[in-house]
C-alpha cells in the first residue's frame, strides 16, 4: 500500500465519519419533533379536557 493507500483509508474514515454524523442529527431532528408534538397534543387534550369538565359542572 504506501502513501496513496494511507491517505485513500484517511478520505475514507472522514467521509464514513461525516456519513454517520448525518445520520444522528437527522435522527435527533425527527424524535425530537416527534417528541414535541406529543407534548402539544397532550397540552391541548388536557386543556380541552378541563374546558369540558367545567362547562359540564
Amino acid at each position: 500500500m504506501g502513501l496513496g493507500g494511507t491517505i485513500g483509508s484517511i478520505i475514507v474514515g472522514i467521509i464514513a465519519l461525516i456519513i454517520i454524523i448525518a445520520i444522528i442529527v437527522f435522527l435527533i431532528k425527527v424524535i425530537a419533533s416527534v417528541f414535541i408534538g406529543i407534548i402539544i397534543l397532550a397540552i391541548v387534550v388536557g386543556v380541552g379536557y378541563w374546558i369540558y369538565s367545567r362547562i359540564k359542572s
